[in-house]
């Protein structure tokens, strides 16, 4: 059958994926979250996918640990938590330490391409730190809300 690994690492024609899977995915508070490495390993936000294959938060982990997770509603992406460096809108001069989450909202475009709103970069609400955060937790013990 194989592991949770095998599941990433080929699809189901036995292609060969992007991405690797670094633990089990976990399932807690109905949100079930995977850590991955995309295989050419780069540390920046690309490093996780536009679409969810088998979960509803992939993670992605720098030198100094988990740093970002990606949301998806529908299996496509909608979110960022981020909190892996420090953060300042360029319109309104938020700012955002770094190991605190800022979000960032993703939207798809008319040609199917999808960009990030980098600049309107906001704290977590409270449904979704009810939600998210204790899997947030779970994946980085250290990671702030607010």
């Amino acid at each position: 059958m194989g592991n949770g690994a095998d599941f990433l690492a080929r699809d189901a024609m036995g292609r060969q994926s992007e991405y690797t899977s670094l633990a089990p995915a976990v399932t807690i508070n109905g949100v079930k979250g995977h850590l991955i490495k995309r295989n050419e390993d780069s540390d920046t936000h690309t490093n996780l996918p536009f679409y969810a294959n088998t979960s509803d938060v992939y993670f992605r982990q720098n030198k100094k640990g988990v740093c970002q997770a990606r949301v998806y509603a529908g299996n496509k992406l909608h979110l960022d938590f981020d909190w892996s460096h420090a953060h300042t809108n360029k319109g309104d001069s938020r700012h955002f330490k770094a190991g605190t989450v800022h979000v960032q909202i993703w939207q798809q475009q008319k040609d199917g391409t999808f960009k990030r709103l980098s600049d309107d970069a906001r704290f977590m609400s409270n449904h979704e730190m009810k939600k998210y955060g204790p899997i947030l937790k779970y994946f980085c013990p250290s990671v702030k809300f607010r």
